[in-house]
């Protein structure tokens, strides 16, 4: 046997151990049961519910696709597929996959590779409708946005029960927002959750919010040219009670302060909120110089504590980690 014929022969048996294992779904609440080309015929048109689209289907995504099943460029075993449920009579409900479903009835197929799941409840179902769109989540983008985000969010607060004057929390609206991976290349979550929460009706005033960068961002613009030191500060909560971050913020201060040896230099601080209700703004801002007092009074009395001839710093006792250590 010639040596390309055994170099052929050795290319077939490599190509064949490196035949790829069809993609599947992956989310946490899902379960997929089986992966493979199912009827379209089967699709029950009434069931095809899919409520992460605000505006319905995009055109152009669909022509996309009908362009790449016709060269022969779609291959989607290499790709998450669709995602379907079998319904009890067999049919079957399209949960993601409504722009690639369009396609191959545009292109006159007959067949759909799908994966074949359950969910553990409806409101996992809505957050992987919306999770599925994400930007870079598959082989060709049909992204998400800020409306189709809200919209999502919203459908699963009615699922779990929040219709009507049942109002969930500005803290379980953060949670369900976070359910649906939202990247910052799609929006802000503060800016999501305070739409939902305007939407929903659980807040009746406009909140402008901003990221941590973004606030950094709006705080040196106003400050301008200033000699004043500053800082921009995102705080959470209506109480003022967020001791980490200004205890590390006092002490900054207190650094510069001590650094160029005047206690009497100015600074400033440009404090923004986020999901708080705007009603609650008003009362955060007063709350928050409040708290900067109860801790500048702590200080003084620890200093006394540690300035006191008596006084006994910690004793640090460490566990056996490293060798050497009894």
């Amino acid at each position: 046997m010639s040596d390309i014929r055994r170099g052929k022969r050795k290319l077939v048996r490599t190509i064949k151990k490196m035949e790829l294992k069809s993609r599947e779904p992956k989310f946490e609440g899902m379960t997929v049961l089986e992966v493979g080309y199912i009827d379209i015929t089967d699709i029950n048109a009434y069931a095809r519910k899919n409520k992460a689209r605000k505006e319905g289907i995009i055109s152009k995504a669909v022509a996309t696709f009908e362009t790449m099943i016709a060269n022969g460029t779609y291959e989607p075993q290499y790709n998450i597929p669709p995602v379907v449920i079998r319904l009890p009579n067999g049919e079957y409900e399209l949960v993601a996959g409504e722009h690639r479903l369009h396609a191959h009835l545009g292109q006159g197929k007959t067949e759909i590779w799908v994966a074949v799941v359950t969910f553990e409840s409806d409101s996992i179902k809505l957050a992987y409708q919306s999770v599925e769109n994400k930007l870079n989540s598959s082989f060709f983008e049909t992204p998400r946005t800020l409306k189709d985000l809200v919209n999502s969010a919203i459908n699963i607060l009615e699922v779990e029960g929040y219709v009507g004057d049942n109002l969930p929390t500005a803290n379980y609206v953060g949670t369900v927002v976070n359910t649906l991976q939202i990247s910052t290349d799609e929006a802000y979550k503060s800016t999501v959750q305070d739409a939902v929460r305007k939407a929903i009706g659980s807040t009746n005033v406009d909140i402008q919010t901003y990221s941590v960068k973004t606030g950094v961002e709006r705080a040196e613009k106003i400050h301008g040219n200033n000699p004043i030191a500053m800082s921009a500060v995102l705080y959470k909560n209506v109480n003022g009670t967020t001791k980490d971050t200004d205890i590390r913020l006092l002490f900054k201060i207190l650094a510069k302060k001590v650094l160029l040896n005047n206690p009497a230099l100015p600074y400033y601080v440009f404090g923004h909120w986020s999901g708080i209700d705007g009603e609650d703004i008003p009362t955060a801002r007063n709350n928050k110089p409040e708290f900067w007092k109860t801790i500048e009074e702590n200080i003084v009395k620890f200093a006394n504590v540690i300035q006191s001839p008596n006084y006994v710093s910690p004793v640090l006792k460490t566990l056996p980690q490293i060798d050497g250590d009894e």
